[in-house]
C-alpha cells in the first residue's frame, strides 16, 4: 500500500493522538496501549516493529496508518545509514515516498560520485575535481592537482631525456667522409663477406680491447640485418640498438647503418654510438614512475594499469587488498626507521605469495597484490601463510611490539566480465572486515 503523506494531515493526527491519551475511554485506551507499545518497539527495534491497524479504535486508523508509514521510513533510513557505515554503497535506496531519507540519499549518490571519480584519479585521470563536499572538495582537488603535476613533471623528464638521445643520434651523421678524428668507432664492412675494410680510431681501439668486438658486433645483428641499399633514404642511413656486452658490462649501442661504394666495392658503414648513460637514465626515470622508492615494489599506478588491462582481457586472477596492523603505533612509539623496517619487511614476505604476482605499495601501510591464475580460496590460504609468516619474521623476536596484517581478497574469472570497481570494494570490504575480526580477537 502506498501512502501520500502531508504534514499537516500528519500534524492533525498527532493533536488527535494528544487528545486521546488525556481524555481517552475504554476503547481509546486499547487503542493508545497499541500506539504506545508501537512506538516504543519502533525506537527499540525497528525492524520487528508491528501494528495491527485493524485493532484500534476507527477514528484512530488512519493516524495508525500513519505512524505505520512514519515508521516505514524510518527503518528505510536506519538501513541505508547502517551500510554507507559499513562503505556498502550498494545497498538498496529508499523508496520514492520516503522523504525523510533524501538527505542521507543525497549524501549516498555523492559518494558513489565520489568512489567513482576517485577510481578514475587512480586511473590517471587528473580532471577530475569535486565541488559539493565543502573543506573536503578544496583538499580533494588539491591532491589531485598535485598529483597532476607530478605526472607532467615526470613525463616532461622522460620526454627531454628522449630528446637528448635522439638529438645525439643525429648529431653524428656521416658527413662528406669517415675520419679519424670522430670519438665514435666507425667500421667499414664488405656487404657480402663482412670484411673489414676500414676502421678509425675509436674502432681500432675497441678491436684491441676485444679481438672479436668487430665480428660479434656484426653477428649481434645477424646477416640479415645489414643493410642492402634497398629501402634505404641517401645520407640518412638506417638506426639499429642493440644491447652489447663486453667483459661483464653491459653497453648500450645504436648504430646508424649506411650503404656505400667503397673503392668500387659495396660496403657497409656504420656509426657506433654509446648511449648506455641515456638509456640508463631513461630506464631510472620510467623505474621512479611506476615504483615505490622505500619498497621497490610497484606503485598505485602500475598496479591500476595491470588490474585494468588483466580485466579488459578477461584473466583469471585475485586480487588482494593488504593492510598493516598498527603501523602508526610503531612509527610513533618506536620511531619511524622501525616503522620503515615493518613495511620492507611485509612488502618481502608479500613478495612470496607468486613468483609471477604484481605487488604494489598503494599506500603508507596499505598494499594491493595481484596473483594471476588463482582463485580466492587459493589466495587466501596463501595469505594465511604470509601472516604467519610474518608474525614469526625474525626480525620482531626481541621486540616489544608484533607484526600482523590483515586482507581481504576478491577474484576475477577467465573469459568473464569482471568490473574493476567492485573487485576494488569487494577485496577493501572485506580486509577492513578481516582487521575488525582481529580487533576482536585481540580484546577477548
Amino acid at each position: 500500500m502506498r501512502y501520500n503523506i502531508e504534514m499537516k494531515s500528519f500534524g492533525s493526527s498527532i493533536l488527535i493522538f494528544t487528545y486521546l491519551l488525556k481524555f481517552g475511554g475504554s476503547p481509546v485506551d486499547d487503542t493508545a496501549g497499541l500506539l504506545f507499545q508501537y512506538m516504543h518497539d519502533l525506537i527499540a527495534d525497528p525492524v520487528h516493529a508491528k501494528l495491527d491497524t485493524t485493532r484500534l479504535d476507527p477514528a484512530f486508523i488512519e493516524l495508525g496508518q500513519t505512524l505505520v508509514f512514519f515508521g516505514k521510513c524510518i527503518t528505510e533510513l536506519n538501513n541505508l545509514a547502517a551500510a554507507m557505515a559499513r562503505g556498502d554503497l550498494s545497498a538498496p535506496l529508499p523508496s520514492s515516498e520516503n522523504s525523510i531519507a533524501a538527505p542521507m540519499k543525497e549524501l549516498h549518490a555523492s559518494l558513489k560520485h565520489l568512489t567513482y571519480q576517485t577510481l578514475l584519479v587512480a586511473m590517471g585521470d587528473y580532471q577530475q575535481r569535486v565541488e559539493f563536499m565543502g573543506e573536503f572538495s578544496d583538499a580533494f582537488n588539491s591532491m589531485v592537482h598535485q598529483l597532476s603535476e607530478r605526472q607532467k613533471n615526470l613525463e616532461n623528464e622522460i620526454e627531454l631525456t628522449k630528446q637528448i638521445t635522439s638529438a645525439l643520434e643525429q648529431s653524428f651523421q656521416l658527413l662528406n667522409s669517415i675520419t679519424q678524428t670522430l670519438p665514435q668507432p666507425i667500421i667499414v664492412l664488405e656487404r657480402t663477406t663482412k670484411e673489414i675494410l676500414f676502421l678509425n680510431g675509436s674502432a681500432q681501439e675497441c678491436l684491441a680491447e676485444d679481438a672479436e668486438y668487430v665480428n660479434r658486433l656484426v653477428a649481434a645483428f645477424g646477416d640479415d640485418d645489414v643493410p642492402t641499399g634497398e629501402g634505404m633514404v641517401e645520407d640518412e642511413g638506417r638506426v639499429q640498438e642493440l644491447n652489447y656486452k663486453i667483459g661483464e658490462e653491459s653497453h648500450f649501442l645504436s648504430t646508424r647503418s649506411y650503404y656505400l661504394e667503397w673503392y668500387n666495392a659495396n660496403a657497409v658503414a656504420f656509426v657506433i654510438n654509446d648511449i648506455s648513460q641515456e638509456r640508463n637514465e631513461i630506464q631510472r626515470l620510467e623505474t621512479f614512475a611506476y615504483h615505490d622508492a622505500l619498497t621497490g615494489l610497484y606503485n598505485r599506478f602500475f598496479g591500476m594499469l595491470t588490474i585494468n588491462e588483466w580485466v579488459e582481457h578477461s584473466r583469471a586472477f585475485a586480487l588482494v587488498f593488504a593492510d598493516l596492523d598498527r603501523l602508526k603505533y610503531i612509527n610513533d612509539v618506536y620511531g619511524h626507521n622501525e616503522g620503515d623496517q615493518y613495511i620492507i619487511r611485509a612488502s618481502k614476505h608479500l613478495q612470496t605469495i607468486s613468483a609471477d604476482a604484481i605487488v604494489c605499495r598503494i599506500g603508507g601501510d596499505e598494499f594491493m597484490v595481484l596473483v594471476p591464475g588463482i582463485n580466492e580460496e587459493e589466495a587466501r590460504a596463501k595469505m594465511a601463510v604470509i601472516y604467519e609468516d610474518l608474525r614469526n619474521d625474525e626480525y620482531v623476536q626481541d621486540k616489544e611490539y608484533e607484526y600482523s596484517v590483515s586482507y581481504g581478497v576478491s577474484a576475477a574469472h577467465e573469459g568473464e566480465d569482471s568490473v574493476v570497481s567492485e573487485l576494488l570494494s569487494l577485496a577493501d570490504e572485506r580486509m577492513y572486515e578481516n582487521k575488525r575480526e582481529r580487533k576482536m580477537d585481540r580484546r577477548m
